[in-house]
C-alpha cells in the first residue's frame, strides 16, 4: 500500500518545481479570457543547464531592472539579459551576467500580445481559436504566433492590415493544433 505522508511530499514536490519552471517559461499558450499576459523565462540552448545560480540572478536582476528588463537566456554556460538601455546593460554587466540591448521591454511585449488576442477574439469565428501559441522575444524583439495552417493567410494579412502590435515584427510558424495534456 502506498504511503500516503510520501505521495503528498513527492506531488508537493514536483508541484513546486512544475511552479519553478513555469515561472522560468518563455511560451505563452492558447489565449484565457482572464490572463492574456504570457509568463517571462530563462530560455536555454540545448545541452544546457538552468543552474539555481542563475535562475536566482535572473530573478533578482528582472525585480531590479523592472520596466528595462526584457528576456534572459542561458547561453556557453553563462546568464544573458536583453535590456532595454544602457544604463541597465551596465547594471546586468555588474552583476555577472552578459547585457545585451533590446528594442522592447518584456511588458511592451506582453501588452502587443494582449492586443493580438483582443484582435483575435474580436474576429470570431475560426479565427478566435487559430492561434495556439504566442512566443515573445526580447532577445529578437519578436513574437512567434504558432497558427492553424487553415487560417494563417487570414490571420497575417488582418494583423498587418491593423497593425495591431504597433510596430513589432510578428512572426509565423505553422500549428497543426494547441496542445494537448498526455493521459496519465
Amino acid at each position: 500500500m502506498k504511503n500516503p505522508t510520501k505521495s503528498l511530499a513527492m506531488g508537493s514536490a514536483a508541484f513546486a518545481v512544475v511552479l519553478l519552471l513555469s515561472a522560468c517559461g518563455t511560451e505563452t499558450g492558447a489565449p484565457t479570457a482572464t490572463d492574456p499576459t504570457p509568463s517571462t523565462t530563462i530560455s536555454a540552448e540545448p545541452n544546457q543547464s538552468q543552474d539555481p545560480d542563475m535562475l536566482q540572478l535572473n530573478e533578482s536582476l528582472k525585480e531590479t531592472l523592472g520596466e528595462k528588463y526584457s528576456e534572459a537566456w542561458i547561453a556557453d554556460n553563462r546568464l544573458h539579459v536583453a535590456v532595454t538601455d544602457k544604463a541597465a546593460e551596465e547594471v546586468v554587466n555588474d552583476a555577472g551576467a552578459i547585457g545585451h540591448l533590446a528594442k522592447y521591454s518584456a511588458q511592451e511585449l506582453e501588452d502587443a500580445i494582449g492586443k493580438v488576442m483582443a484582435w483575435q477574439r474580436e474576429q470570431g469565428g475560426d479565427v478566435a481559436t487559430a492561434i495556439h501559441r504566442y512566443v515573445p522575444s526580447g532577445r529578437d524583439g519578436t513574437i512567434t504566433l504558432a497558427v492553424d495552417t487553415a487560417q494563417l493567410e487570414t490571420i497575417k494579412s488582418g494583423l498587418a492590415k491593423a497593425d495591431v502590435t504597433g510596430g513589432i515584427p510578428l512572426r509565423f510558424e505553422k500549428s497543426a493544433g494547441p496542445a494537448s495534456p498526455a493521459n496519465s
